[in-house]
C-alpha cells in the first residue's frame, strides 16, 4: 500500500492530506496527519488500520489516490483537503457508494456520501447574529470584504435578518487595502445613527483598523453592540475598540488537552483547524466499535444524536452539510469570555 501506515486493526481507512504541497499547505497537512496518528493512538488503533496518502495539494492526485485507497480495501475516505481536490476524489468515491469525509470549508462540495468535516462560515454566521438578536441587536450595519466570503456572509446575514424581522442597514464592501477600508468607515459613519449593531466578521487587524476609524469620524460606538466571527481567534483582543465585542467560535475546553498532548508528542501547538483531523479519525474509530460490521452506512454518519469531539458536537446531515454546537464569546479585560456555552448534545 502506498502511504504511511498507523493501527493494525481489521477496518481500513484511508486519509488523504497535501503533506508535501509547498507553503501553507504541507504544514496543514503534515498537522493534520499527527492529530491522526494521536487519534489512532487514544482510539483506534485495534480497530481501524489507517493509511495516510500524500495528495501534494493536487486534484488529480486526490482522484488516483482515491481510487488506490478503493482497491486497497478501504471503506472511508477521510481527506481531502481543498474544494478541487474534494470534487476529484469524489468522483471516485460516489459511484463506488464509499463515503467520503472531507476537510473543505467550501458547502458547495458537499453532497449525499461526502461529507464536510470543516467549520462552516454560514454557521458561524448564523451563532453570532441570532445572539445579538436575541439581546436586541437588530440594525446592523455589516462591513464585508469583497469577494466571494464577503458574498457568503451577506447571503446569510440577509436571511437570518429576514427571518427575525431585523434591519440589514447597509452592507458596505472593502478591498484590503489602507484606501479601502479608509472609504468603508467613511460610508459607515453617517448611517450608524441608524443601527444599533456593527457586524464585521473577518478577522485580525481589519476590526480595529475599521473600527479606529469610524471613531475618528466623531461616531460614539459606546452603544453600539461589535460583532465578529470565529476569525478573532486571532485580534487584538486588548484594543480598547474591540471591548464588549461578541463573536462565534468553537468549544475550546476539550481542544486545549488536545493541544497539550500534541505538544507533548510534536514540540509544538497546533492551528485549531488540526483538530478536525482528530475528530474524523476518532469518529471512524466510534463507528467501528458501533458495528464493525458496517460501520460505515449513511444511517450511522448521519446520527440524530451526533458526536462529541475536541470541538465540541457536531452532526452530519444527509446533503453533507455539518451542524456544529458553537459558543458566543465576548471580549472583556484583553481575553474572550465565553458568554453563550455550545450545546452538550443534540438530543436522540
Amino acid at each position: 500500500y502506498e502511504g504511511q501506515k498507523v493501527g493494525n486493526g481489521p477496518v481500513r481507512i484511508a486519509l488523504l492530506l497535501p503533506m508535501s504541497a509547498q507553503g501553507g499547505a504541507g504544514v496543514i497537512g503534515k498537522e493534520y496527519a499527527n492529530a491522526a496518528r494521536i487519534a489512532v493512538r487514544d482510539f483506534g488503533s485495534g480497530r481501524l488500520h489507517l493509511i495516510i496518502k500524500d495528495t501534494k495539494g493536487k486534484a488529480a492526485r486526490a482522484a488516483l489516490l482515491a481510487e488506490q485507497a478503493r482497491n486497497e480495501g478501504a471503506s472511508l475516505i477521510l481527506g481531502p483537503l481543498f474544494s478541487a481536490n474534494v470534487s476529484a476524489a469524489s468522483g471516485i468515491t460516489k459511484p463506488a457508494n464509499m463515503p467520503m469525509i472531507a476537510f473543505s470549508s467550501d458547502a458547495a462540495r458537499a453532497s449525499r456520501g461526502v461529507y464536510l468535516m470543516s467549520f462552516a462560515p454560514e454557521a458561524d454566521v448564523r451563532r453570532t447574529l441570532h445572539y445579538g438578536l436575541s439581546v436586541g441587536t437588530n440594525r446592523v450595519v455589516a462591513l464585508l470584504p469583497e469577494g466571494a466570503y464577503g458574498s457568503l456572509v451577506e447571503r446569510e446575514m440577509r436571511r437570518v435578518f429576514d427571518e427575525a424581522a431585523g434591519q440589514v442597514v447597509s452592507i458596505i464592501r472593502y478591498a484590503r487595502n489602507a484606501t479601502s477600508l479608509e472609504k468603508a468607515a467613511r460610508a459607515a459613519a453617517p448611517i450608524l445613527g441608524n443601527a444599533n449593531g456593527i457586524y464585521i466578521p473577518e478577522g485580525g487587524q481589519i476590526p480595529s483598523v475599521l473600527l479606529k476609524a469610524i471613531s475618528k469620524l466623531g461616531v460614539n460606538l459606546s452603544g453600539m453592540q461589535i460583532m465578529g466571527s470565529g476569525q478573532w481567534e486571532g485580534v487584538n483582543k486588548g484594543s480598547s475598540v474591540l471591548a464588549g465585542a461578541i463573536y462565534a467560535g468553537a468549544e475550546k475546553r476539550n481542544f486545549e488537552s488536545f493541544a497539550r498532548r500534541y505538544s507533548a508528542t510534536y514540540g509544538k501547538r497546533p492551528a485549531s483547524n488540526t483538530a478536525l483531523a482528530y475528530d474524523a479519525v476518532s469518529l471512524a474509530a466510534e463507528l467501528i466499535r458501533k458495528d464493525q460490521q458496517a460501520p460505515f452506512s449513511d444511517q450511522a454518519i448521519q446520527s440524530q444524536a451526533g458526536f462529541s469531539g475536541v470541538s465540541g458536537v457536531f452532526r452530519f446531515k444527509s446533503n453533507g452539510r455539518l451542524q456544529r454546537g458553537l459558543v458566543v464569546n465576548r471580549i472583556q479585560t484583553g481575553s474572550s469570555v465565553v458568554i453563550s456555552p455550545a450545546p452538550t448534545s443534540f438530543g436522540g
